[in-house]
C-alpha cells in the first residue's frame, strides 16, 4: 500500500459497536424467542421439522433397502447365479 493511504486510515476513529442498536436487535431476539417457547410450550404439536425427521429418515430407509436388493439381484443374474 502506498504511504499516503496508510497515513489517511490511521486517521479514521477506531470502529466501535453502537450500544443502542445492539441493545434494540438484543431485546427484539428475546422477545421473539420468549414469544415462540410461550407458543410451544402451549401447543401440543412438536417444532417444525421435528415431526417430520422420523418419516423421512424411514423413506430413506426403505428406499436403500430397496436399492440395495436390487443391486444384488442384478449381480446375481450377471453372474449366472438366480
Amino acid at each position: 500500500m502506498s504511504d499516503p493511504l496508510i497515513r489517511r486510515l490511521g486517521e479514521l476513529p477506531a470502529a466501535e459497536p453502537d450500544r443502542t442498536r445492539s441493545e434494540h436487535i438484543r431485546t427484539r431476539c428475546h422477545a421473539r424467542l420468549a414469544r415462540h417457547r410461550h407458543r410451544r410450550l402451549f401447543s401440543g404439536t412438536p417444532p417444525s421439522g421435528e415431526g417430520m425427521a422420523p418419516v423421512w429418515q424411514s423413506l430413506i430407509a426403505v428406499l436403500a433397502f430397496v436399492y440395495l436388493t436390487q443391486a444384488i439381484r442384478f449381480a446375481l443374474a450377471l453372474y449366472g447365479l438366480t
